[in-house]
């Protein structure tokens, strides 16, 4: 990571993404450059070259060539615009880097092609999704609705207008704050945004896809402005060797296809070694012009805002009453659907504790969530699979990762996409976690294989058996 000693802005993170073919099988494909040290499972290109296999991404036939530098962009700026955004990647383990929810509503903000780009990404993945503009904004998908920061005659700020959503993509400026809550009621408005996005509307998560050279000219003007990012620019392509690398999260590579297969690709001027993404005078206008609520504090017309310093506190007292009314109802649900003689359902750390590691047991469990279709139509596949293992000893287990109890759980195992299938072998992890879409699942029986036989994890051979089973399907 680059430090201010390095005379950069602000810390500068990097993803190399490369165009080649599978060794094996001649595919033509995009993805992220592995490091050199990774021991996270990759795939071998033609040259030599090794791409992380969660990054990989079929290119259709309709792009040749002269389109490679618009696929590297798009799949640059489809990180965090779509693929972070997708809802529920932030309630699995607490975080923001994977998603497994086929549904879902979303909230972008901004007119920019940027923006469109999103909306029509996170569309094509099922998601409901609102763009909100200034303008008289087009775009050429009917699945989106297009919002005025204020709607209908009564002018209601589009949050409230929308009610609960699960992701909010900004294009235009960045809510968030370092600063959390102190005793300044200008800091308590900042960070309140996010709090009441939470609180009010049930957002699990914001992401600001505004770039350091869109603040530099939101500081400094359209007359300064220009010159000190042109400063910021090159310094940051100095430095680009001592960028730290980006790693991508698990599914980021059927983001990608699925933006791919849809046409949906976005590309801007690159100046400089690396294609890095600027500002434009549209997006500085749209800022400048968007209306304020002068409840707020200057926060944008159409965010919630906090009128005094006890709102949010009554706000979050009341929310945090919730939480702990919704794990207590998680807590009964479980007890009810224990219904299974084959698979145990456990709940939360307390339940992974005192079912496989305090009584040492080998065990396979199965993370999954009531939002995932794919959780749901392996769930039968999964019966079957522990039935016919009864004499093997194994104990096989399911567990919920929505809700407070799965947050923390999905946090203490480290995981946070399902559906995710976690071995034990005497109470201790075994292993890495298994992303399985489909049972009967030869990665998974290999992987069961190794638990029971008492033989040591091999991370080759359960890749190239995941990639031959990717292939077939």
């Amino acid at each position: 990571m680059i430090t201010p000693n390095d005379n950069v802005i602000s810390p500068v993170g990097k993803m190399e993404v490369v165009i080649g073919t599978i060794a094996d099988t001649g595919e033509r494909v995009a993805g992220v450059r592995a490091d050199a040290a990774t021991d996270s499972p990759v795939v071998s290109l033609d040259d030599d070259c090794f791409i992380y296999i969660d990054s990989v991404a079929s290119i259709p036939s309709s792009f040749s060539e002269k389109d490679y530098d618009t696929i590297i962009m798009t799949i640059s700026a489809s990180l965090a615009s779509v693929h972070c955004a997708l809802p529920i990647a932030s309630r699995i383990g607490g975080s923001s880097s994977d998603f497994t929810k086929s549904n879902g509503k979303v909230v972008v903000i901004g007119a920019s092609d940027h923006a469109r780009f999103a909306a029509r990404g996170l569309s094509s993945i099922g998601m409901e999704v609102f763009l909100i503009s200034t303008g008289n904004t087009r775009i050429d998908d009917s699945r989106i609705t297009v919002l005025n920061p204020s709607v209908g005659d009564m002018e209601i700020g589009f949050c409230s207008y929308i009610g609960e959503f699960d992701s909010i993509v900004d294009t235009v400026s960045d809510e968030q704050t370092n600063v959390e809550f102190d005793d300044s009621v200008e800091s308590w408005r900042k960070s309140g945004v996010l709090t009441l996005l939470r609180t009010r509307h049930n957002c699990e998560q914001y992401i600001s896809t505004m770039t350091q050279s869109q603040k530099i000219i939101e500081e400094n003007g359209l007359l300064f402005g220009p010159g000190k990012v042109k400063e910021h620019l090159q310094r940051i392509s100095k430095n680009s060797a001592r960028a730290t690398s980006i790693r991508p999260p698990n599914g980021f590579g059927k983001t990608v296809q699925t933006l791919l297969e849809n046409g949906i690709t976005l590309s801007w001027k690159s100046d400089g070694e690396g294609i890095i993404r600027s500002w434009s005078v549209p997006q500085f206008w749209e800022l400048a012009s968007w209306p304020r609520d002068a409840a707020g504090s200057n926060v944008r017309f159409g965010l919630p805002v906090v009128d005094d310093l006890d709102t949010i506190s009554n706000e979050l007292e009341m929310f945090e009453e919730g939480e702990r009314e919704k794990e207590k109802e998680e807590l009964q649900q479980v007890e009810k659907s224990n219904s299974n003689p084959f698979v145990e359902e456990i709940s939360g750390v307390n339940g992974l504790a005192q079912n496989i590691v305090d009584e040492k047991r080998n065990a396979l469990l199965f993370l999954s969530a009531p939002f995932c279709r794919t959780c749901k139509s392996l769930s039968p596949g999964y019966t079957r699979l522990a039935r016919t293992r009864q004499e093997s000893g194994l104990m096989f287990a399911k567990a919920n990762t929505s809700g407070p109890l799965g947050k923390e759980l999905g946090r203490k195992l480290a995981v946070n996409s399902v559906p995710m299938f976690l071995l034990f072998r005497d109470g201790e992890r075994f292993g890495k976690p298994l992303s399985i879409n489909k049972l009967p699942s030869k990665t998974l029986d290999q992987a069961l294989e190794y638990l029971t036989t008492g033989s040591e994890w091999d991370s080759d051979a359960l890749d190239a058996i995941k990639v031959n089973e990717r292939r077939k399907n």
